[in-house]
């Protein structure tokens, strides 16, 4: 039972006092020398911790740069892609626009053909003429015997 009652009061410290743990950034050093101190050249000396942060600062650079590009690339592709969308549907609507536009055309010149075959279905143009030609021969001559009978 102690045993029980001791592990019951360990599981709860555990779970009430949190363990802290903290952690230091790490900061490497650089060190610039001359030429007179004891060094076989002038230049830069970098500890571990510096000169790997640049490899790996230089790496991560890369791969930013890479992302950044590839960002824009996919945000220029994108908004390509939307303005030939717009496009093309600005083109079907205009072609559906026109189609409709020769379609009602078409309709309107059969209307009007259908109307100018009502209005000149029974054309007498001809007998009008032929019979204004026979009466006017007719007139004549009943003119030339009259004067004829006249003058006798």
């Amino acid at each position: 039972m102690f045993k029980k009652v001791l592990a019951c009061f360990l599981a709860a410290l555990i779970v009430a006092i949190p363990a802290q743990v903290s952690a230091e950034e790490l900061e490497g050093k650089v060190t610039s020398i001359s030429l007179n101190q004891k060094a076989p050249y002038a230049g830069v000396l970098l500890d571990p911790v510096a000169s790997s942060k640049m490899i790996i600062d230089r790496k991560f650079l890369r791969s930013e740069i890479e992302l950044s590009l590839r960002k824009e690339m996919q945000q220029d592709l994108a908004n390509k892609r939307l303005a030939f969308d717009l496009l093309k549907v600005e083109h079907d609507s205009l072609k559906k626009i026109h189609e409709q536009t020769l379609l009602l055309r078409d309709q309107q010149i059969n209307d009007l053909n259908i109307l100018l075959k009502e209005e000149m279905g029974n054309d007498y143009t001809e007998w009008w003429m032929f019979g204004g030609v026979t009466v006017g021969i007719l007139l004549s001559v009943a003119v030339f015997y009259a004067s004829v009978e006249v003058a006798k």
